[in-house]
């Protein structure tokens, strides 16, 4: 099991890989990104992160996530095709499965995959793309909100939910941080993690500043706000 620390904080902050098993972990830029297709991505994302225990028609099932993804693998094209995508997008390796009674394997690249591996490349893979472990309600976050969903298609499950119009996008929070920020931005050359780092860091710069200006003017009590807890270079979570 993998402790994300400072180290791979600032690597994938430099837009550099994390080493992991002989594997380089990476972001991917956002130009890629809108070459594959956002909608494309997502998917890729969810069955790289794959979690039966998010999954209402798979947590009671036996079978181990790498065993499930293997299966996947192996019996759905969708699932395939957006797991080697996830692999070529994070990794830039190829990837290859086998399925029989006797055995089971997954390699990425020359490297055979544990389930014990495979939850460490999980969680570095989520903390390159800036998902977390929780969803809010409001809150615009790639892989999870598409996960469940892109399962049940793969399981046969066309039982349609009505689904809650979003309030945004990835297309208008990019063209929001360009327009507001920098244009270059738009030229696509940061990394995922860079692009919602700086997203999250201007959002708590522009809360700090909200904050100060209601105590100078008198309508933030400064004595009911923990001041040490509210500024610019607080570690986001």
């Amino acid at each position: 099991m993998i402790n994300i620390d400072e180290s791979i904080e600032l690597k994938f902050l430099h837009g550099l890989p994390v080493e992991l098993y002989g594997l380089n972990i990476s972001s991917p830029i956002i130009k890629e990104i809108i070459k594959v297709g956002y909608s494309s991505y997502n998917k890729a994302l969810s069955s790289l992160l794959l979690d039966k225990n998010n999954i209402t028609e798979l947590k009671n099932l036996d079978q181990t996530n790498l065993e499930l993804i293997i299966y996947f693998f192996e019996r759905d094209p969708s699932f395939k095709e957006a797991f080697s995508l996830g692999i070529k997008l994070m990794f830039d390796e190829s990837v290859s499965a086998s399925l029989n009674e006797y055995s089971i394997s997954l390699k990425i690249g020359e490297v055979n995959i544990t389930e014990e591996m495979l939850f460490s490349i999980q969680q570095v893979v989520k903390f390159a793309n800036k998902v977390s472990d929780k969803t809010e309600e409001e809150e615009f976050n790639p892989a999870n909100s598409k996960a469940e969903e892109f399962i049940r298609k793969i399981m046969g499950d066309r039982a349609k939910k009505p689904q809650k119009k979003p309030v945004s996008n990835f297309h208008s929070l990019v063209s929001s941080l360009a327009w507001k920020h920098d244009l270059r931005i738009l030229e696509g050359n940061l990394s995922i993690y860079q692009f919602y780092d700086g997203y999250y860091r201007l959002e708590n710069i522009n809360h700090y500043n909200n904050i100060m200006t209601g105590i100078y003017s008198g309508n933030i009590d400064s004595t009911k706000i923990k001041i040490q807890e509210n500024n610019w270079v607080k570690i986001i979570t």
